[in-house]
């Protein structure tokens, strides 16, 4: 009954969004009410461990809430100047039809920003959306195109976390995890021309979309294997740009005023990527400049205001300001009108952050210290998946993964709830522990595609709230089914 409870938060949504297309402001009060109930009365944690959780989550989330405000005044500006417009038409001038669109977006920039530590959503939603993309299918080819590689992105930062819970290897971990990527991107790719509403080319793309899956890969393996893991990423969606460009036969005429539009997103790739892959710049601002928030004692919450992206965001768009400004605009004005689009996603993904350290933290005494497995919501999903599956469970290890980023929005949420779990799980089948670890990690990135978290910071980016039902109920049966084929893959592999 435990594992029951602890997996009907992931059917609440799944029935709400499926049979009712709820919107994602209720969504997330829905489901936070609920979780906050089982929590109290079913895994018997006290009201009060329930305030300090929902108060570590929402400050936890932070800074990707700064992030989400940050990216629509960025990006709202950019199109009411049309300048963004502008940008996407210039590369994307010869692409003939929506797939080769969304395949440069997805697969080319959303795995190039996403692995220099840039977030995509900001920037490849509003692009795809100026494209021409459905605002239900930009929101998903803005998180998509970078979730088959999620755990080699953000400058190595997942597989970092994921070698500190389980002590192996970063190195050991960033190979199997690039081997698990092609499965993982291909499955994803494939579904790009049904999730844009184009399903009736894909048999004209599905070579294309294949060997696609393959370069990206392959530019990804062997960065991996000789270079560093940190950049694996960003050079695995360089490679797909620069094949796609060369497949497409796209020249791109640079003048002056391509450069003007093209200044905002040149500055945040300079800021973020220097401040990644530069090591004295990246020590300073990731391990010195930083401030430490301890709710609950057992987690402390890392605030590292130069690390992040919202800074940048708002520099480029001051800086979009003074390229772009016309007589009588305000900043005040563009700050106010970001605020009312944006107030929606952001309350929720406060609440789903909320709704993700109750989680985690349910079946905490009141002493802050003392953690009973036995009422704890994560333990008891992850035990309940290793119980009943036997030595079938590393078919299902992907879909907890899966499960952990859609309950809390961040694969590295789900890396912490369960990383550890794999080791013994791993020892009892007498199988890998770095590739049942790497597995579930895979299946945390596939997941971003159906978090209702994710889908909340792409939304308002192009023009697509109150239609986040619309997209969940598509992603979620694909994030499954996808997760479900990766545990496959591995179980015949591993």
């Amino acid at each position: 009954m435990n594992f029951f409870f602890a997996l009907s938060p992931v059917i609440l949504i799944f029935i709400l969004v499926i049979f009712f297309k709820i919107d994602i402001l209720k969504l997330s009060i829905i489901s936070t009410i609920y979780v906050v109930l089982i929590a109290l009365f079913k895994f018997h944690t006290s009201f009060y461990v329930i305030f300090l959780s929902t108060i570590d989550g929402v400050l936890t989330t932070l800074p990707i809430i700064l992030v989400v405000y940050t990216g629509i005044l960025l990006s709202q500006f950019l199109i009411e100047k049309k300048s963004l417009q502008r940008l996407t038409s210039s590369f994307l001038s010869n692409s003939k039809d929506k797939i080769q669109k969304s395949l440069i977006l997805a697969g080319g920039f959303g795995n190039f920003f996403e692995g220099a530590g840039v977030i995509a959503e900001p920037v490849v939603a509003p692009m795809a959306y100026s494209a021409g993309i459905s605002p239900q299918g930009s929101v998903v080819l803005s998180i998509l195109g970078y979730s088959g590689l999620m755990h080699l992105a953000l400058a190595g930062v997942i597989v970092t976390v994921l070698a500190a819970v389980t002590s192996i290897s970063p190195r050991i971990l960033s190979v199997d995890l690039s081997i698990l990527s092609f499965p993982a991107t291909f499955f994803l790719f494939i579904f790009i021309p049904y999730l844009i509403g184009e399903q009736r080319l894909l048999k004209k793309y599905l070579v294309l979309i294949v060997v696609l899956s393959f370069v990206i890969n392959v530019f990804t393996y062997f960065t991996v294997k000789y270079i560093s893991y940190s950049v694996s990423a960003m050079i695995g969606g360089l490679g797909g740009l620069i094949f796609l460009f060369l497949i497409f036969r796209i020249r791109i005429k640079i003048d002056r005023n391509l450069l003007k539009d093209a200044t905002p997103f040149i500055l945040i790739f300079i800021f973020l990527a220097g401040i990644n892959l530069i090591t004295p710049i990246k020590q300073k601002f990731f391990n010195d400049l930083i401030f430490k928030i301890s709710i609950i004692p057992i987690h402390i919450i890392k605030i590292r205001p130069l690390y992040s992206a919202y800074i940048y965001l708002f520099i480029c768009f001051l800086v979009s300001f003074k390229l772009f400004r016309e007589e009588g605009d305000k900043i005040s004005k563009y700050l106010k009108s970001s605020i009312l689009k944006a107030y929606k996603p952001v309350i929720s993904m406060a609440l789903f952050g909320a709704m993700g350290s109750i989680i985690a933290f349910s079946g905490l005494k009141n002493d802050l210290h003392t953690l009973i497995n036995q009422n704890n919501m994560a333990y008891n999903l992850a035990t309940g998946f290793i119980n009943y599956s036997g030595k079938f469970y590393p078919i299902l290890a992907p879909i907890l993964g899966w499960i952990g980023t859609f309950l809390t929005g961040y694969g590295i949420a789900s890396i912490m709830l369960f990383g550890k779990l794999q080791l013994s799980a791993a020892k009892l089948l007498g199988i890998s522990q770095s590739y049942l670890a790497s597995s579930l990690t895979v299946g945390a990135s596939v997941g971003s595609i159906s978090s209702p978290f994710k889908i909340a910071l792409a939304s308002p980016l192009c023009n697509c709230v109150g239609k986040e039902g619309e997209v969940l109920k598509k992603t979620i049966p694909i994030g499954i089914f996808i997760s479900l084929l990766i545990g496959i893959f591995t179980f015949f592999t591993i």
